[in-house]
């Protein structure tokens, strides 16, 4: 299994519905939660990985960072890869 990490910017909120594992079934999702400011998505493991998330506006913020994309193996959290 393979988890995509999203940290969330900075005024910004997962939609809830994009969070839902029925709609994404079709990219391979088998779970996914918000972790404080994290999006965890949980991926089977040796498949293309084509996924989305809609984001939510909630407050205005200046000078905007990129975000941070994490993706590991589950049973090896210490093989990393960081996209930005």
């Amino acid at each position: 299994m393979v988890i995509l990490d999203i940290k969330m910017l900075s005024g910004f909120s997962p939609d809830p519905e994009s969070l839902n594992c029925d709609d994404n079934n079709k990219n391979n999702v088998i779970s996914s939660q918000l972790k404080r400011d994290h999006v965890l998505v949980y991926l089977e493991e040796d498949t293309p990985i084509n996924h989305s998330l809609e984001i939510i506006q909630e407050l205005p913020v200046d000078n905007l960072k990129p975000a941070v994309v994490k993706m590991y193996d589950y049973y090896q959290p210490s093989t990393t890869i960081t996209l930005t």
